[in-house]
């Protein structure tokens, strides 16, 4: 039996070495060094401002015996709206100054948390939350004091005043 248990013993080491090597290669190709320079600082390329749609709007006008000032377009034939349709990133354009507008469903003081990129008016760079409230969209400062109010002329184009009585656009 001393036989048989070397020869099992033999057997067992053979078959287990010959599992071990194999010829054909089960790892996938290494991958390209990383490059071992460090991360330079520099400036970002400008983001490019966004250009409104162009189509003309005709907005109405109220003349006073001061100035010229502009006014809402009518209630009756604007949109209805939900406040989700209001969400993410638009153009602003109010004053010759166009800009970036973000409105997002945070609640801030006044409604909901809006804030602009690149604006650099005092009216437009101080929006920080926006309301709906009907058809009627209410853009506000950080106290909760109106900016501007805007109304659905389209579904992707809001036109109104701000409370200095300059027109104001905001699109997609």
């Amino acid at each position: 039996m001393a036989i048989n248990t070397w020869t099992f013993a033999i057997v067992a080491t053979a078959v287990a070495l010959a599992g071990c090597s194999s010829t054909s290669t089960r790892y996938a190709a290494p991958l390209p060094a990383t490059p071992s320079q460090p991360v330079s600082s520099g400036q970002l390329q400008p983001i490019e401002p966004v250009q409104p749609p162009v189509e003309e709007v005709v907005e109405e006008t109220v003349t006073t015996e001061e100035t010229q000032v502009a006014a809402l377009p009518d209630q009756t034939s604007a949109l209805n709206l939900e406040r989700t349709d209001l969400l993410g990133g638009w153009g602003v354009t109010s004053a010759g100054e166009t800009c970036q507008l973000f409105m997002t469903l945070t609640t801030w003081t006044g409604g909901y948390r809006a804030s602009t990129r690149g604006c650099q008016g005092d009216e437009l760079s101080t929006i920080s939350a926006w309301e709906l409230n009907g058809k009627q969209i209410s853009l506000k400062n950080a106290d909760g004091g109106s900016v501007a109010t805007l109304l659905a002329t389209q579904a992707d184009r809001f036109n109104g005043a701000t409370v200095a009585g300059r027109s104001i656009s905001v699109y997609r």
